[in-house]
């Protein structure tokens, strides 16, 4: 996936600038990113990736929590995170803000002790979302965890035909996997172990859950 050709934060570009208030007022972001934080864990020292962290409300807030923990921020959009990086500096916090190509991540073997992501494996078509998770397992230590927070297929008819309004935003073909309940089962593919949803969380546009995966 080069540049040219990923789907940006509310598909076009000239809706970025709404995406922290869309967020806020279609789904509780504040209630599921408390929980993937609390979820990962993160203790003192701890090198965090917050992997398509977007406009870097989750970052803020891990780094916040974790004061101590040496966060990274990386995502696609260069735009988004020029917002981001706004963000950061007014926070006055020390978070490092990356782009990268869609293919691989910019970093060593075993760089992370925690990576966490919220609301961007929708976005990538399946071979994409396996290619990520590779790349996520590959930098993450030994003893690692990885959670992600996205859309999954609910019990729920309601909320698995609301997901449709997401679809057609955010295109079927990326979001397939999300609707069919195959993210747990792919991030296992990659290497991950123990892998399951935590929490569940009803949204106006589908159910969001929490995964959480080891990395042994």
């Amino acid at each position: 996936m080069s540049n040219s050709k990923f789907i940006p934060a509310l598909r076009f570009k000239w809706l970025t600038p709404l995406y922290d208030f869309f967020l806020a007022v279609t789904m509780p972001e504040k209630k599921i990113k408390q929980n993937l934080i609390k979820a990962a864990n993160i203790y003192v020292g701890a090198k965090l990736l917050d992997f398509g962290c977007g406009t870097a409300t989750l970052t803020i807030m891990a780094k916040r929590l974790s004061p101590e923990a040496k966060v990274t921020g990386i995502d696609i959009d260069t735009e988004i995170l020029d917002k981001a990086a706004k963000k950061i500096k007014e926070e006055k916090l020390d978070i490092l803000l990356l782009d990268y190509d869609g293919k691989y991540l910019p970093f060593q073997h075993n760089a992370f002790d925690r990576v966490i992501s919220c609301l961007v494996f929708h976005h990538l078509d399946t071979d994409i979302k396996q290619t990520m998770l590779a790349e996520i397992f590959r930098v993450m230590n030994k003893d690692g965890l990885l959670l992600i927070a996205d859309f999954g297929r609910s019990r729920s008819w309601v909320q698995r035909t609301l997901f449709n309004i997401i679809r057609g935003l955010d295109g079927f073909k990326s979001t397939d996997a999300n609707a069919r309940g195959l993210l747990p089962e792919m991030i296992s593919d990659a290497g991950f172990e123990n892998v399951g949803i935590k929490n569940r969380f009803k949204t106006m546009f589908g159910e969001v859950q929490i995964i959480s995966a080891e990395k042994i």
